[in-house]
């Protein structure tokens, strides 16, 4: 099991606008679109920061790309976990 993503608290307030916003625009698309759009924008967000602050003097573009996928791949399956579990109790 990979260890947990924490964020800041005062970031769950950021997260919430974010999939409010993506709720409001799947009212007239389709998930898919909606959900491939949020990936290619935090892709932009991601690389435009790594970017910015001169990343590539750090790490090289293959030591960023491994640790974001690696980042995405524990948020996605925590999630999983979390909402797996919480559909699962309100199914009993």
């Amino acid at each position: 099991m990979s260890k947990p993503v924490r964020l800041p608290a005062e970031l769950n307030t950021c997260v919430n606008a974010f999939l409010a916003q993506a709720n409001e625009l799947h009212k007239g698309n389709p998930y898919d679109a909606i959900s491939a759009s949020m990936l290619y924008a935090a892709a932009r967000y991601n690389v435009h920061g790594f970017v910015n602050q001169d990343g590539e003097a750090n790490f090289s573009r293959a030591d960023f790309v491994t640790y974001m996928v690696d980042l995405y791949r524990r948020m996605l399956e925590e999630q999983i976990d979390v909402l797996g579990s919480a559909s699962k109790e309100s199914a009993k």
